[in-house]
């Protein structure tokens, strides 16, 4: 299945050299790049971890000392974590679109096996929340590694759909709304993400903020 792939965020195997031309590769590729107009981490925060680790890289590289190795080895887990976290953007926009994907710099991982997205989140529900603007949403956990993202709705286009809001991610299956219009009508809508992309949503439903 074509959504099923999904660029690599694995980085702990790559050598030094190796791991730092991915990451200005993919610092270049990012950059300006329509198709992930938000990134998440920020391209500054990547490009901070890509220097940090070129300074240290380059001192142990001069000096090569026990120590000044072990401050090289820690910011360069530094840099695949930043990196592993902006793969997981990626992914979750592209939606295993290729062109999007291979736009983003990232090499593609090995097709996964089909079938293995996360199924629909079951039993959404809304509820006051504690105070006056605040809607909670709950939903029933779905096994394994994963993460959640949800959207939320307050108005319908000239065709009648809902307009969503840009997607954001928890790992909790209770969740609070807080800044919401008291009166006004919320829809929510849920899926689930792991590995190897995001399942379906689920059906939103909704509840009249007090």
């Amino acid at each position: 299945m074509m959504r099923n792939l999904r660029v690599n965020s694995s980085f702990k195997s790559k050598r030094d050299a190796e791991i730092l031309q991915n990451a200005l590769t993919i610092l270049q590729a990012m950059t300006s790049n329509t198709n992930f107009p938000e990134p998440s981490p920020s391209l500054t925060e990547v490009q901070d971890a890509v220097t940090d680790y070129q300074e240290k890289l380059a001192k142990a590289s001069q000096k090569g000392s026990p120590l000044d190795e072990s401050i090289k080895n820690e910011s360069k887990e530094g840099l695949g974590s930043v990196l592993k976290r902006l793969a997981f953007y990626v992914n979750s926009v592209a939606e295993g679109n290729m062109p999007m994907l291979l736009s983003s710099g990232f090499s593609l991982s090995a097709q996964p096996i089909a079938g293995l997205i996360p199924p629909i989140p079951t039993r959404l529900r809304l509820t006051d929340g504690p105070l006056s603007g605040q809607i909670r949403f709950d939903f029933d956990k779905i096994a394994g590694r994963l993460i959640y993202e949800y959207s939320m709705a307050d108005e319908r286009d000239e065709s009648g759909m809902l307009v969503w809001s840009d997607r954001k991610t928890t790992t909790s299956t209770r969740n609070i709304l807080s800044g919401l219009q008291p009166g006004t009508t919320y829809y929510v809508r849920v899926r689930a993400v792991n590995s190897n992309g995001p399942g379906d949503w689920c059906e939103p439903v909704s509840l009249m903020a007090r």
